[in-house]
């Protein structure tokens, strides 16, 4: 991010909040005003369900968490939200007006938040001193309650000027506080629970409820989620702090799904336990956690109010930091004034923005009671979750988006539910369809006129063009040193071939008799078993190529050890042509090891290994080939196989492939337009050509190719060019996971309708050859 000065000199974010602040951020932004001021008035429209409202307002949450993550992936930015619709909608208006809609969103959860510190704290010095001044009930216009309320407002706006670093700090302080209290109430209502509070579950106080008939159930509990959604509200802060983490394509993901379910079920519990622990339900008022620890005493009001003002303070300190950077954001789009788009060059925050949000959160704390305030703040939420899951139907229209679908409709029925509610609930929610009537309007012919005067004026955005994230987890491709491998293949004179009778052997008969027919090399047959009408079609075969061979019998009937004794005995083998065996069994690849494996492990030679498609393949000729480059010496190897194997005489054709492994958090459509890696695809282009010229190849086609599956990839690829054979090389993989898992060439053979090879490079291939010396 940058700071715009008057030499449009530019500054950035600094990068100074992990996973544990990414968390804290959200989990503070969210544990705030709604479960200790609103659940009063949820208990008056459900009545116990109002923790299944909780858990409905939780999964609406977290399916749009999912939105959220998956489009701050492809528009991380300081904007969140806003950077997201403008990037969404063709018409910047949509995007200017709901990230308004926004940040007043954010104004008014902060006065929330302050109002409901205000009370409780008030609350608490009331019952100490019972001066009138501190009694929540009060009317004047000076009273305890909007004090604290302001003190609360301008401590954390003076944190948040000091810097991220520090905002971060404290609010990990505050959360595990806060967390700890809220925990004490849990455990004691647990350990007082009552079950007849919760029978019938589904009763409401709500004379409009109660006209919904056998719907009044559901629909209280529905309606109830639907004012007190603000309770939500701040998981999304974490997208607004992308560019300030050190590590956002991992935080931003997990502290966003952490954040929800911790959330959810901390609002479960302290429910669950407040109803257990009043003295009436009917009489739970907007100071809900007090009258619930009453009857412990002074100590319990104590803390239960420390508790009170550290989830307010800290919900208070995230969501600032959140609405500041988007309103610092919006001005820098010139949807705000240009003035707010300053960042102070010592702290390295958007100072403007910081204060100026503030003061209108301030602002709302005189207005309203907490009830007005939640469902100002619900209704706007509410909004903004559809306003997201509808982008991600539009922004990646070619998938099937099904999460954001579901999110989308539940989404619909709370608003208008919740509209419905308030319109027969007018005198109590005046305010709320006052604020969002008169705001809207105002945002609206504000938005208008703003786009029509700078309509023909430039908006720097570049600085806005960020990588997706993740881009720092991609290994790009660095080829390594090329060995000059015409001494292997100059003194490749004995190949060793062993013949067992499997089902899938007639292929390395044919492809080894190639090789030998090509460089004179003597083909020994190890023949392992008893199976003579195998051997005898092995030697056709050899015949056929009029190649030399000859044949030792294997004392051994297990083929790894038989190849591995004569390798010993002999000690003149240049290379070993295997044939598949397919281990498909998970038993088979804990307890059994692979011949290959056994061989390559025991052996100082290279060993390929031939994959048929079919049972006993007829001989079919090699022209098309798909060679799976690594950047390593063995490529060299790859292609030299290729050539030797391929048609001979005619102009055979080789497509050469390196797979870049994306993580999930970035496209193949994005990744293909990353500078970097567009630049690594002319380097690849440029080693592919080089390495198949040597070998003997001109028609040569590189791709580089993108992708979160490696499988996959190499599926789709070989559907589109139906190759004759695919050649890959094999890594040595240690560890037990990698010994059970199934390994690349057994997971290629379940997908190809072609032959595939794999060349596995001796452990001291490459310093013997640099060495040119014999194996």
């Amino acid at each position: 991010m940058t700071l715009e000065t008057q030499s449009d000199a530019r500054t950035e974010f600094a990068k100074e909040l992990g996973l544990k602040e990414a968390i804290s951020i959200a989990v503070g932004a969210m544990i705030g005003g709604g479960i200790f001021s609103a659940l009063g008035r949820l208990a008056h429209i459900t009545g116990p369900s109002a923790v299944i409202s909780f858990l409905l307002g939780g999964i609406i949450a977290f399916l749009t968490s999912n939105s959220y993550y998956r489009l701050v992936n492809k528009y991380p930015s300081a904007g969140g939200e806003f950077v997201i619709l403008r990037r969404g909608f063709s018409n910047p208006l949509i995007g200017n007006s709901i990230g308004a809609m926004l940040w007043l969103g954010y104004s008014v959860t902060i006065a929330l938040y302050a109002f409901t510190f205000g009370n409780y704290t008030s609350e608490f010095i009331h019952g100490l001193t019972e001066v009138a001044f501190w009694d929540i009930q009060s009317t004047s216009l000076i009273n305890g309650r909007k004090l604290m309320s302001l003190l609360s407002i301008l401590i954390f706006m003076m944190i948040n000027l000091k810097g991220v670093k520090e905002t971060g700090t404290v609010q990990n302080v505050i959360v595990l506080f806060k967390i700890l209290v809220l925990l004490f109430v849990g455990i004691l209502g647990f350990a007082l629970f009552k079950p007849g509070r919760y029978d019938p579950f589904t009763v409401s106080q709500d004379a409009f409820i109660k006209t919904l008939g056998s719907f009044s159930g559901v629909g209280g509990i529905i309606i109830g989620a639907s004012v007190i959604f603000v309770s939500y509200e701040g998981f999304q802060v974490i997208a607004n702090t992308v560019e300030e983490m050190k590590n956002p394509a991992r935080d931003v993901k997990i502290g966003m799904y952490i954040s929800v379910i911790t959330v959810t079920i901390t609002y479960m519990v302290v429910t669950i336990a407040t109803f257990s622990l009043v003295k009436s339900t009917a009489d739970i008022t907007e100071t809900a956690l007090i009258e619930a620890v009453t009857f412990l005493g002074t100590w319990a009001i104590l803390l239960v109010t420390l508790g009170a003002a550290a989830s307010t303070t800290s919900a208070i300190n995230a969501t600032l930091l959140g609405s500041s950077r988007l309103a610092y954001v919006m001005s820098d789009w010139a949807a705000f004034p240009k003035r707010l788009a300053v960042i102070s060059k010592r702290t390295q925050v958007p100072y403007l923005a910081i204060i100026i949000t503030s003061a209108i959160s301030w602002l709302f704390t005189f207005f309203g009671n907490a009830s007005e305030i939640a469902e100002v703040g619900s209704i706007i939420f509410l909004g903004i979750f559809l306003s997201i899951n509808v982008s991600i139907m539009k922004i990646f229209p070619e998938e099937n988006n099904m999460i954001a679908k579901i999110a989308s409709i539940l989404i619909s029925i709370f608003m208008i539910l919740v509209i419905i509610f308030f319109i027969t609930h007018l005198k109590e929610s005046a305010l709320a369809l006052i604020v969002l009537g008169v705001f809207s309007v105002i945002t609206i012919v504000w938005m208008g006129i703003n786009q029509r005067i700078s309509k023909d004026t430039s908006i720097d955005t570049t600085h806005y063009e960020l990588e997706p994230l993740g881009i720092e987890m991609i290994k790009q491709f660095k080829p390594v040193r090329r060995p000059n491998v015409d001494e292997f293949f100059v003194h490749l004179d004995k190949i060793l071939v062993p013949v067992s009778g499997s089902r899938f052997e007639m292929q390395t008969w044919l492809v080894t008799a190639r090789i030998a027919r090509k460089y004179n090399a003597e083909i020994q047959i190890l023949h392992v078993g008893k199976d003579e009408n195998t051997i005898n079609e092995a030697k056709e075969i050899y015949d056929r190529y009029n190649v030399s061979y000859n044949v030792k019998v294997s004392d051994s009937l297990d083929v790894a050890t038989a190849i591995i004794t004569l390798f010993r005995e002999k000690n003149d083998i240049d290379l070993i042509c295997l044939s598949s065996r397919r281990r498909e069994s998970l038993i088979d690849r804990i307890f059994d090891k692979s011949v290959s494996k056994r061989v390559v492990d025991n052996v100082a030679c290279a060993v390929f290994q031939i994959h048929p498609p079919a049972y006993r393949q007829k001989e079919e000729e090699i022209d098309e080939l798909f060679l799976l480059f690594d950047g390593t010496e063995r490529d060299v190897f790859l292609a030299r196989w290729a050539r030797l194997l391929s048609v001979p005489g005619l102009n055979s054709k080789a497509y050469v492939y390196h797979m870049i492994e994306l993580p999930n958090t970035i496209s193949p459509e994005d990744a293909s337009k990353i500078p970097r890696l567009q630049a690594n695809g002319k380097e690849f282009d440029t080693y592919a050509r080089e390495i198949c010229t040597q070998a003997g190849f001109e028609n040569v086609e590189p791709v580089l190719l993108y992708g979160h599956n490696l499988v996959k990839s190499i599926y789709e690829q070989t559907e589109k060019i139906e190759p004759d054979a695919v050649f890959i090389g094999h890594t040595r993989d240690p560890g037990f996971f990698n010994q059970i898992r199934t390994h690349l060439a057994y997971r290629l053979i379940n997908k190809l309708k072609c032959t595939l090879m794999v060349y596995h490079m001796a452990k001291a291939e490459f310093n013997i050859i640099n060495q040119k010396s014999k194996y």
